[in-house]
């Protein structure tokens, strides 16, 4: 594969930094672009997305995963000296571990089955969606084409995970009923594997990087993985969330889940509540019928005639509002009591979601 991979931007300066600078700078990139300052992370640990997409926040992640070690191993045999590949061997067996039901990937599978999944499905990673897919397997091909200091300053991404990790583990465990300390403890081990790792890392890019244009070679591989990571949470964004397009052949709610495992808006499954964001299925929209001069909902072999309060509800689900701001702007707007609009709206909204014309 003849990949075309961002190459760092000139430095004017052209000036050799000291190890303690190119640290600072590297540092710098972690602080303006890793993923945790991406919404669809914002919204992750803040509990503000629904069961599904968190769902599908879990099976597209496995597919990271999964291919870490495979990157590992790529790396690991270009690496000329024993002691390097001791080292980096133990990445390997960190994600595949020593045994059967042994490693990280095993337990992000028990995360995915902590959420609903049936373990067969993840495995299979047919509904990974397809820029997961491009921007791992990129992250794959850089790190077996580019030079050893790129490869190995791509991983530097590790300096800023255990952050990430804190921030998710208690923003999950305090937002969602669904999510237990056992779902989440894969992240266990990585609050002290990944700062082990880029330990190891950083000083292995301050002491190769001796000249400027291989600090701005460190410094763009690491702007690059700090893109990968950032497209798939763009992919998921806007598949899941807004404006909720899922691609053809990717993961639908409902799905890969275990039998108990009911989709949040299944008929006598989980009712929508004031927090959640309601939104119209692939499939299903709201139109004029200018023959008949009113609004309807269409969906697949289906057509539900609509009020005008619905059409006011259903012209506010856009995937991004909460039931509750929702009431509040039709508070705004017919000067009512929120609370009352509130009340009244989840009773509409239920009745949709029976009808599997509305999901959250």
């Amino acid at each position: 594969m003849n990949a075309a991979f961002p190459t760092p931007g000139a430095d004017e300066t052209q000036r050799l930094l000291s190890p303690e600078e190119l640290e600072a700078a590297l540092r710098d990139i972690g602080a303006r672009r890793y993923h945790n300052l991406h919404p669809f992370h914002r919204l992750l640990h803040d509990g503000k997305l629904s069961k599904d997409q968190v769902r599908a926040w879990a099976l597209n992640r496995y597919y990271y995963q999964a291919m870490i070690p495979v990157k590992d191993a790529a790396l690991l045999a270009r690496l000329p000296d024993a002691a390097l590949r001791r080292v980096w061997r133990q990445r390997i067996v960190d994600h595949d571990g020593d045994h059967e039901g042994d490693g990280g990937i095993e337990r992000w599978l028990k995360l995915a089955e902590g959420v609903g999944f049936a373990r067969d499905y993840v495995l299979s990673t047919k509904g990974i969606l397809s820029a997961t897919r491009f921007s791992v397997d990129a992250y794959v091909h850089f790190v077996s084409e580019r030079s050893l200091l790129e490869a190995i300053a791509s991983s530097l991404t590790e300096m800023f995970s255990p952050t990430i990790i804190s921030e998710r583990v208690a923003g999950m465990l305090k937002n969602y009923d669904f999510i237990t300390k056992e779902t989440l403890a894969y992240f266990d081990k990585r609050l002290t594997q990944a700062p082990r790792d880029a330990d190891f890392a950083l000083d292995y890019v301050k002491r190769h990087a001796t000249t400027p244009e291989l600090q701005r070679a460190a410094m763009g591989a690491l702007t690059f993985k700090c893109n990968v990571l950032w497209t798939q949470l763009d992919a998921l964004y806007f598949a899941y969330v807004a404006p909720g397009m899922i691609p053809p052949d990717a993961w639908q709610p409902g799905e890969g889940l275990v039998q108990d495992a009911a989709p949040a808006s299944a008929p006598g499954g989980v009712k929508l509540v004031a927090a959640d964001v309601p939104r119209l299925p692939r499939g299903v929209r709201m139109r004029f019928d200018q023959a008949r001069d009113k609004h309807v909902l269409l969906a697949p072999e289906r057509t539900f005639d609509l009020d005008d309060n619905a059409v006011a509800v259903l012209q506010l689900v856009d995937g991004q509002r909460s039931v509750t701001q929702i009431a509040e702007q039709l508070a705004q707007t017919y000067a009512a009591d929120a609370r009352v609009i509130e009340a009244d709206i989840l009773v509409m909204l239920n009745d949709l979601a029976e009808k599997r014309v509305l999901e959250r």
